[in-house]
């Protein structure tokens, strides 16, 4: 009777899964430097400022991720990201977009300015495309800092490699990964040598709205990040399921969406809010955003299948619990 009882009490132990661990929510075991720069490209006479956010003490080549800010910010933008992925191994790589940087409002002294300021450069097609041609620009210039003397000397795997950023730099994320953009979707700034992605706060299409014809190229897989209060600064009137819209309509196998309950648009680009202002789930928002967003680069960067399963199983849904959905499409 007692081996009864015993086998059971394991047989109900077995058939209740376990609580779910976090995903490397803590700085990882690296120490962290950074290196500061600018790239000029002659080609566009453009000066492209950098941040790389790498650990010394990690051997071999590394994966490496780029990340583009939103309108208005800067290669400081996102550093709990560049930060924390760089403690466990990875090379992050943070550019600034001139035209569409922190410079735009700089030195504006009431919110109207700013916004009209802003709105304004969302508006000239040089600004655009000068962002979106700093992105394969980045990826040529750490392909040669790879291979030139310096510190980041034969300390990138190029072959894995992933394209991230926030608001005005999701698109530049969807944007590298093959959407088309204008009004017939008939322009393509594509960057083929990406393997994945994360989009925080990805923004509609630019122009058309045949979205068959907009993400017909686009063939990686890509991490969509949304929270339910996340709406357009420019745009108050637009709602913030907008985002979701890119999520709902790329085809490519490997699409999740995650959407935090209470994330505003601020949330992502910074761990500390430009405005000095904190929300009382920040902490915990951020905690969340890491541990997912380094989930997702170890399953598709690193080929990890323990990361994978945590990100397609039990893992990440216990893990985000209430606070957050997640969602997977192919």
């Amino acid at each position: 009777m007692k081996f009864v009882i015993a086998l059971l009490t394991a047989l109900v132990a077995l058939a209740v899964p376990a609580a779910a661990a976090p995903y490397k929510a803590d700085p990882g075991p690296y120490k962290v430097e950074t290196v500061l720069g600018v790239w000029h490209d002659d080609s566009r006479d453009r000066d492209v400022p950098y941040k790389i956010y790498y650990a010394p003490d990690a051997a071999g080549a590394r994966p490496v991720v780029v990340f583009s800010h939103g309108l208005g910010g800067s290669r400081e933008g996102a550093a709990y990201m560049g930060e924390h992925l760089a403690s466990y191994g990875y090379v992050a790589v943070h550019i600034q977009h001139p035209g569409s940087d922190e410079e735009v409002w700089k030195g504006l002294t009431t919110r109207a300015e700013i916004i009209k300021a802003l709105t304004a450069a969302t508006k000239d097609l040089a600004v655009i495309v000068n962002r979106f041609k700093d992105v394969p620009f980045a990826v040529d210039q750490i392909t040669a800092m790879n291979a030139a003397d310096g510190p980041l000397k034969g300390r990138l795997d190029l072959t894995r490699l992933g394209m991230s950023g926030h608001s005005f730099g999701a698109v530049s994320t969807l944007v590298a990964a093959g959407e088309k953009i204008g009004r017939r979707a008939q322009f393509q700034f594509k960057e083929p040598r990406f393997k994945a992605a994360i989009a925080f706060s990805p923004n509609k299409p630019l122009g058309s709205t045949d979205f068959a014809a907009i993400y017909a190229d686009m063939q990686i897989p890509i991490l969509h990040f949304t929270g339910t209060e996340d709406m357009n600064p420019l745009d108050p009137d637009e709602p913030a399921s907008d985002r979701q819209i890119p999520f709902q309509n790329i085809p490519a196998k490997g699409q999740y969406l995650i959407v935090i309950q209470g994330g505003d648009h601020m949330l992502f680009g910074a761990k500390d809010r430009r405005d000095g202002t904190t929300k009382p789930d920040d902490d915990l928002d951020h905690k969340l955003i890491l541990e997912a967003a380094t989930a997702f680069w170890d399953a598709y960067l690193m080929d990890d299948p323990t990361a994978l399963a945590w990100l397609r199983g039990d893992g990440a849904k216990s893990e985000l619990g209430t606070k957050a959905t997640i969602e997977l499409r192919n």
